[in-house]
């Protein structure tokens, strides 16, 4: 009988460990929301100036995975370890493109939302189009991650699907709603530790299962895109219908621009570095984040193209499942499974939050209901983050009716492809109004409703590639703002101060970044050589 105990006792020793996880987090939550709710609204909403480079690089990385982790490791089983330079623009271009040009003006401006920036500087109703836009954008990925968690909880535990969703959601629900973005970005940080010990660890055991680097050298397999999966060097196909994932092109047009949609535009990523006790904290920890998310991202690549190599007929979307099933005995895979509820929770808590600030500050607060009182405020943050939570439940079963994942596609592939369609735009009306005094109110405004319509129309009813989809709409965007801008007369100079990279009282543009952080120079300079080093030292060594 004490055998048998013993057994059964092994056989739920992971659910156990991950449910203990739960309880932990739901209990050090309480206290932490019990010490910040008490905080003004400004700080209940963003979390304060508060955060050192480091503090916030951590936050950062754990935004920037799950369901990344997943979906990466499953477009490496698909198309091929190449598709990390989709990632690559986050160590050669976006982290201090951003740190040299907008934060600056983020720091300056004085904004607490990134769309609060646009009626800065153009009028309110950009603020209004973009802040539904970017609440869409949130909402629909953050479906998409508690949806991935249900599942996982439920491929590996045998959990029922919507007890685990909802487990997810009222956890992180409950730290976001009672204590507030500063409870959050406290939590996040020891999660991205997590996150990162996990990633580490499935990398490394699907490095010396496939053999190591020759073992990876000899991978002849070819993927989708029509290169080896061992290669890191991306297809040629410079055609506007091409099938293939992120082929070289878009590398240096779709990749960048939706790379810096991701970093300098979305409000969840925006709110952590908003968070930094200042501007040079928030430089820093981008550049750190970014380099960060790039390596880490390596080790679930790699675990892709072992369970291609090892595995050829297996899910795609199940690859980084079935590695840690398969290759770690239990107890070491419950907590390398609380390494990706750490992930998953890190990226609801900031979705659920960044949506509910944008739809408070930027729509509610703004438009409907002005001049709340600091109860009021933090009142309807509340209530607005329920109604969330009950919009999200009502989206999953979109994804569990939907019959499952293709072995041919990753359903990451799909939700990039509806973000691409939208993350032109986006950076598109931020690059007008930080770098041109020209540019107008109603031009640009115009030219984001025309970027919008386009993108939908040419995603939905031709066959051109979402990235270049996404390339075309942020050059349509520009050029109507601009061109736009010569038919009305723009601001004057004294109206946009701190609001463009020419019209700063403290420093002379363009180059604005340099004034908080010397040392950024160095890292423009740094960054893209050791990137190209590497890409090219990886492909001569996996072709000789």
């Amino acid at each position: 009988m004490f055998k048998n105990c013993i057994k059964a006792m092994n056989s739920h020793i992971d659910s156990i460990i991950v449910a203990s996880y739960f309880v932990i987090i739901f209990i050090v939550g309480f206290f932490l929301s019990r010490k910040n709710r008490k905080g003004d609204s400004s700080e209940f909403l963003t979390g304060g100036k508060t955060m050192t480079w480091k503090q916030t690089g951590m936050t950062l990385v754990a935004m920037m995975f799950d369901p990344g982790i997943m979906g990466n490791t499953a477009l490496a089983f698909l198309w091929g370890f190449y598709v990390v330079q989709w990632n690559a623009v986050n160590i050669w271009f976006t982290p201090w493109f951003a740190g040299l040009f907008f934060i600056g003006i983020y720091w300056r401006s004085k904004i607490v939302t990134t769309p609060e920036y646009l009626e800065k500087r153009f009028n309110p109703a950009a603020r209004g189009v973009f802040s539904f836009i970017m609440v869409i954008m949130l909402i629909s990925f953050l479906s998409y991650g508690v949806y991935n968690g249900g599942l996982l909880l439920n491929k590996l535990f045998d959990w029922n699907i919507w007890v685990s969703i909802i487990i997810l959601l009222a956890l992180a629900g409950f730290y976001v709603i009672i204590g507030g973005v500063k409870t959050m970005l406290t939590l996040d940080i020891f999660q991205g530790i997590l996150l990162l010990i996990t990633m580490f660890a499935v990398g490394i055991v699907g490095f010396v299962a496939v053999g190591g680097f020759e073992g990876i050298k000899a991978i002849t397999i070819i993927g989708k895109g029509g290169v080896p999966l061992n290669s890191i060097i991306p297809p040629n196909d410079f055609s506007l219908k091409s099938a293939i994932m992120y082929p070289t092109p878009t590398i240096f047009t779709f990749c960048v621009i939706a790379g810096l949609s991701w970093i300098v535009c979305n409000f969840g990523m925006a709110q952590r570095f908003l968070a930094s006790k200042s501007e040079a904290h928030a430089q820093k920890a981008l550049v750190f984040a970014g380099v960060f998310n790039v390596f880490t991202l390596l080790f679930a690549y790699i675990a892709g193209i072992a369970m291609h190599k090892l595995m050829p007929d297996i899910q795609p979307d199940a690859s980084f499942i079935t590695l840690l099933l398969e290759y770690f005995p239990v107890g070491i895979r419950g907590l390398l499974i609380v390494g990706l509820m750490a992930a998953l929770l890190s990226t609801i808590d900031g979705l659920l939050s960044s949506a509910a600030a944008l739809l408070n500050l930027d729509i509610y607060s703004r438009f409907i209901k002005p001049g709340l009182s600091e109860k009021g405020m933090k009142t309807a943050t509340a209530i607005i983050q329920i109604a969330i939570v009950a919009i999200v439940l009502l989206i999953i079963p979109v994804y569990l009716d939907s019959g499952g994942i293709s072995y041919e596609r990753s359903a990451y592939e799909v939700l990039l492809e509806f973000l691409g369609s939208i993350m032109g735009v986006l950076i598109a009306i931020f690059i007008l109004g930080i770098f041109f005094t020209r540019t107008t109110a109603k031009a640009s405004f115009i030219g984001m409703l025309v970027g919008i319509v386009l993108g939908f129309y040419l995603l939905n009813f031709t066959e051109l590639n979402f990235a270049h989809v996404g390339t075309i709409q942020f050059l349509t965007v520009i050029i109507l703002g601009i061109v736009g801008s010569f038919f009305e007369k723009p601001k004057s100079l004294s109206e946009l101060e701190n609001l463009t990279i020419w019209t700063l009282p403290d420093v002379k543009g363009p180059f604005i970044g340099f004034k908080s952080w010397p040392g950024l120079k160095i890292w423009i300079i740094a960054l893209p050589v050791a990137w190209l080093t590497i890409s090219l030292v990886w492909e001569w060594y996996v072709k000789n």
